[in-house]
């Protein structure tokens, strides 16, 4: 990979990221691309009404899995481990037929180069995770992978600040070290709140003017592609590496 020209606040992100987190689901890849998930949560409400549950319209026509199965645990640890098994059954189905996010590869490598430890992050299952990281060869290339399954169950705050959190421990990393990579707007304001950098990728989750918005965030910038980040990552060298360098000379 050729060297890239960097903008400069692109790179002072860059040379104070030691670490970096990757948004799973529309970051690495579009996991239920061509899947029908409205079926995944009719199944969870088919199985409440099996079992002589009653929800207000709204939760009946609820079409987010995930929703549904936060529900499901509102309602009873039961129904949550019932639900909990059908949205893993078709997460690990999906795992196998995902689609690639443009770019993931290079970044993911790009970090490994530059001596940057890399995790995946998502909401969703830490099993589907790994099937999609080992059967498209990039295992290798991350360190841990963390799933809504590894939230801790006291942890009162929203899945995916605990899911960060869970991230930057695991990496052995300071928060200030660390910067999430994600398409969505929502994983920007999560890097927020957990105290680490933020680069959002323009693509289908996100759109430049709408993770440009979150400009007022401190620490957080925004690439057009993953290809575009991967070069930065292997043009920019981590801060301390680079001034190190500079008093060898």
């Amino acid at each position: 990979m050729t060297s890239t020209r960097v903008r400069p606040h692109v790179a002072l992100i860059l040379g104070r990221t030691r670490a970096a987190l990757f948004a799973f689901d529309g970051t690495i890849c579009d996991l239920f691309a061509g899947v029908d998930t409205t079926a995944i949560a009719e199944k969870i409400h088919d199985r409440l009404f099996a079992q002589g549950h009653r929800m207000s319209l709204l939760t009946s026509i609820e079409t987010d899995p995930l929703e549904m199965l936060a529900y499901a645990h509102h309602v009873s640890r039961d129904y949550g481990t019932e639900a909990e098994e059908i949205v893993r059954d078709a997460e690990m189905a999906a795992a196998l037929t995902a689609t690639p996010t443009p770019g993931a590869r290079e970044a993911l490598r790009a970090c490994q180069t530059g001596g940057r430890r890399a995790a995946v992050v998502g909401a969703t299952c830490s099993a589907a995770m790994e099937t999609y990281l080992e059967a498209h060869d990039l295992r290798h290339l991350v360190g841990p992978v963390i799933g809504r399954d590894q939230r801790r169950p006291s942890s009162e705050a929203p899945i995916g600040l605990a899911l960060a959190r869970q991230a930057v421990k695991a990496l052995g990393a300071n928060p200030s070290d660390c910067t999430m990579v994600s398409q969505s707007v929502g994983g920007m304001y999560t890097a927020s709140e957990a105290g680490i950098q933020a680069i959002g990728v323009v693509g289908k989750y996100g759109n430049r003017k709408h993770l440009a918005g979150i400009g007022g965030v401190r620490g957080s910038v925004v690439v057009s592609s993953l290809s575009q980040l991967a070069g930065a990552l292997t043009t920019v060298p981590i801060a301390d590496a680079f001034e190190a360098s500079l008093e060898q000379l």
